[in-house]
Order: C-alpha cells, then sequence, then structure tokens
C-alpha cells in the first residue's frame, strides 16, 4: 500500500473528551482520512457533534458517529429512540457512518431510514466464539441491508485471531472483523491486508482494550512489507 491508501483503511481514534475543533485538528495533523467520534465517551451534544462534522468535512475526513452501548462496552445506557434519532442527526450532517449494535432493538429501523450509512456491529467482550457463530452473525447483518458488519471479539489465545481474521476473507471490503485485547493485536494489523474494510487506531486515547496506536500500526504494516 501507499501511504495514501493506507490511511483509508485507518480508522483513526480518539476518546478523551475534548472541544471538537481539538479533535479534528489532530486527526487532521495525523494524516487521518476516516475518524470515529465515540460520542458516548466524548460527552458531546448535538451541536458539538455538528461543529465536529463540519470541521471533518474541511479536512477531507469521513467520519463514524458511534454511540456504544454499555452491554457492549461503552457507556451509553439511553434511550433507543434518542439515540437513533443522535445517529440521524449525525447522518443528516455529513457522517459518513453510524455504528448500530445488532442487538440494538430499533436496527431494521435504523438499517431503513438511514440506508447507506449503517456499519452494524457486535462485540463480544469476554472471548471469541466459534467460527460458525461470528460468521452467521456478519452474514445476518449484511443480509439485513448493512453496509459494513464489523465484529470484534476478546482474544483468549492466538486461535481466536484466525477465527476473527477469516471473516474478512470471507467478505472482502464489506466487514471488518478483528479481537480486542492483548492477544488480539495481531488481528488488528492483519486485518485490512486480508480483506478488511478499515482497522481502528488510536491517536490519542485509545477506546478499546488492545488499540494500537496509529504509529505503531504504520511500522508495524511497514516491516512486513505492505506499505511503501
Amino acid at each position: 500500500m501507499k501511504p495514501s491508501e493506507a490511511m483509508t483503511r485507518v480508522v483513526c481514534v480518539d476518546a478523551a473528551p475534548q472541544p471538537p475543533a481539538s479533535l479534528i485538528s489532530n486527526a487532521a495533523s495525523h494524516g487521518c482520512r476516516l475518524l470515529e467520534l465515540r460520542l458516548d465517551l466524548l460527552g458531546w451534544g448535538r451541536g458539538e457533534l455538528r461543529e465536529a462534522l463540519e470541521e471533518a468535512a474541511s479536512h477531507g475526513i469521513r467520519v463514524i458517529a458511534t454511540l456504544r452501548e454499555r452491554s457492549e462496552g461503552g457507556s451509553w445506557s439511553g434511550d433507543p429512540r434518542d439515540k437513533l434519532g443522535t445517529l440521524a442527526y449525525a447522518v443528516e450532517h455529513g457522517a459518513w457512518l453510524v455504528d448500530v449494535e445488532y442487538s440494538f432493538p430499533l436496527l431494521d429501523e435504523a438499517m431503513e431510514t438511514l440506508r447507506g450509512h449503517v456499519l452494524a456491529s457486535i462485540h463480544f467482550t469476554e472471548t471469541t466464539p466459534m467460527p460458525e457463530i461470528l460468521y452467521s452473525y456478519a452474514g445476518d447483518m449484511l443480509r439485513r441491508g448493512a453496509s459494513i458488519a464489523k465484529i470484534v471479539a476478546y482474544a483468549r489465545s492466538l486461535e481466536h485471531n484466525w477465527r476473527l481474521l477469516g471473516i474478512n476473507v470471507k467478505w472482502p471490503g464489506r466487514v471488518t472483523a478483528f479481537a480486542m485485547g492483548p492477544r488480539g493485536r495481531l488481528s488488528r494489523v492483519l486485518a485490512p491486508l486480508m480483506g478488511a474494510a478499515f482497522t481502528y487506531a488510536s491517536i490519542g486515547r485509545a477506546s478499546a482494550p488492545g488499540q494500537l496506536t496509529l504509529g505503531d500500526l504504520l511500522t508495524a504494516w511497514r516491516l512486513l512489507g505492505a506499505l511503501e
């Protein structure tokens, strides 16, 4: 990959609460082309969200807006209708994708009203299920209309990385599957090299266990010969 292509395969993350202008400026200075806004951790209202989206657009940065449920490792525990309203607002004001959990009670409504903008996700925060279970979730999310299906699980062994990476091979460009935790770092590096739409890396405070910094990820790709 050329450096310019590599940055289209990395979603930058900084989960530290801060003003929108500060976050976007930091992302731009790192050369980010994709950025996740973890709204459940940033503590922003809609005004700040709109400001961030407008600022990101001015820098050519595409945004994924996320309100991660507490049950899947986030801090959001509000009303589903309020959540859908916030995600719809994000799309209305320029978000490229919104991350909606597979378990979200209004998932089908989100798929319909936000068609083309839904990244459906599922997070197994304790361990990694068997491959047939993971594949069934990915397939169902895509059949139901997700633009991208995201499968994340906690790796307790090296084998768990392989269970997840195979999903990227089966649906190249349509899924992103990798592992959390120290033993899952390998999958975060390899996922885009095996067909994942993208991986995630931090440019500040990480949002998940085992998340690599952007610098470490790019260094790994260079050492593997994947980055020119």
